[in-house]
């Protein structure tokens, strides 16, 4: 069976230190090889400005040596395959999505920090449009993350596509020996939200797992009760799924995800619900 590929992104930044160093010590886990990319800029400058081309031969030439770096010195920790590749694109996200469309790696792991309440409502961020690109599970490391295991994981979900969800989460953490802690937070327990719940436990029931619960939160503020029940149960990740965002999504920056993925303490592994 071939290993398992992961694609880690570097700016050669501490924080991008830190998700190689966790990303090596996951990939040694999880027999898995890696690629580690750079983006090298391409905003603004005609393609015809002879001066700029040499630049860029010159970044890319410096990236090329940063990287081969990074291969050595992760080599003895991860055991499997490491490859360095930088690129040339407009912003992150665009050159992600290009090579991960065409490579299909199994996970990408990048470095991720909080941002302003501006940038929250409004502009997004780096991790967050890789998050809305790509279609491979993201898995957003934050600052002073240390790979050690998996032992609780708290999977925060809408209920929307808990079995198929499941699914996808119950074999990546059964490696681990996780606990799965399935978490949804509502405003107030209606009808609707009593069947939602009904079917949750028997999908959760169906999948035979035996590490596994779930809770059923009222709280106004999602992603805080979300935060409280990580601390509670001493979760190690914390895993949802996202969407494709409609226009007012977009505008008043409602995804629950996307600040999911500003606020944490612990990685996040964000996966991308298919239509």
């Amino acid at each position: 069976m071939p290993n398992l590929k992961f694609v880690v992104l570097t700016d050669f930044s501490p924080l991008a230190k830190v998700a190689l160093q966790y990303a090596a010590k996951m990939a040694a886990k999880m027999q898995a090889d890696i690629t580690i990319l750079n983006t090298v800029r391409v905003d603004g400058v005609p393609k015809s400005n002879l001066r700029w081309k040499q630049i860029e031969k010159e970044i890319l030439a410096a990236a090329e040596d940063e990287g081969k770096k990074l291969v050595d010195e992760l080599s003895g920790k991860s055991g499997n395959a490491i490859y360095f590749k930088a690129l040339r694109a407009h912003t992150v996200a665009e050159m992600v999505k290009k090579y991960t469309d065409k490579n299909k790696p199994d996970l990408v792991i990048m470095g991720s920090q909080g941002a302003s309440q501006l940038k929250k409502a409004r502009l997004g961020g780096t991790t967050v449009s890789v998050i809305d690109s790509v279609k491979a599970p993201v898995l957003a490391i934050p600052k002073f993350a240390e790979f050690k295991s998996f032992k609780h994981v708290v999977y925060a979900t809408d209920l929307r596509n808990i079995a198929k969800e499941l699914e996808l989460l119950i074999p990546f953490l059964k490696g681990f020996g996780s606990h799965l802690h399935v978490v949804h937070v509502v405003t107030a327990i209606d009808k609707k939200v009593e069947l939602l719940r009904t079917l949750a436990e028997e999908a959760i029931q169906q999948t035979n797992y035996p590490h596994i619960d779930f809770k059923l939160v009222i709280d106004d503020n999602v992603p805080d009760a979300i935060d409280k029940h990580i601390k509670h149960v001493n979760a190690e990740l914390l895993t949802t799924f996202t969407h494709e965002l409609n226009l007012y999504e977009k505008l008043f920056g409602l995804s629950v995800t996307r600040r999911l993925a500003y606020q944490g303490n612990i990685p996040l592994l964000a996966f991308k619900r298919k239509a």
